[in-house]
Formats: C-alpha cells, structure tokens, sequence
C-alpha cells in the first residue's frame, strides 16, 4: 500500500460488541452457549490486549 491509499472504515470490534447475550448461538440464562468453546474467543483477546474494552460516550451519534 502506498502514501495515496487510506482505509476509511476499518472497522475494530469492541469487548462491548462480544457480550454473550448477543451472540447467535447463545440460548439464554437456562441453556448458557451452544457451543463447546467461544467462536468470538479471539477477537475478544485481541480487543483486551489493545485496549478496546469499551466505546466513547456519544459514539453512535452521527449528526456532530
């Protein structure tokens, strides 16, 4: 990649993003994850390790 390219979207997941109520395969309070180990187990690793624990305040406003 050269000095004129730029990557305007890269999108980094937060800790936040991961919660375990949120993920597909979760089954609730009675029945925990479906799966025998977590499919988000690296991207929360990585979040930890560079400090993406959770967003700003005012992040989702799009109108500043």
């Amino acid at each position: 990649m050269n000095k004129n390219k730029r990557i305007y979207n890269k999108f980094e997941y937060y800790l936040e993003d991961m919660i375990c109520s949120l993920c597909l395969y979760y089954g609730g309070k009675k029945f925990g994850c479906r799966l025998a180990h977590c499919c988000c187990e690296d991207e929360k690793c990585e979040a930890e390790l560079n400090g993406r624990i959770g967003r700003k305040r005012g992040f989702t406003r799009w109108d500043i």
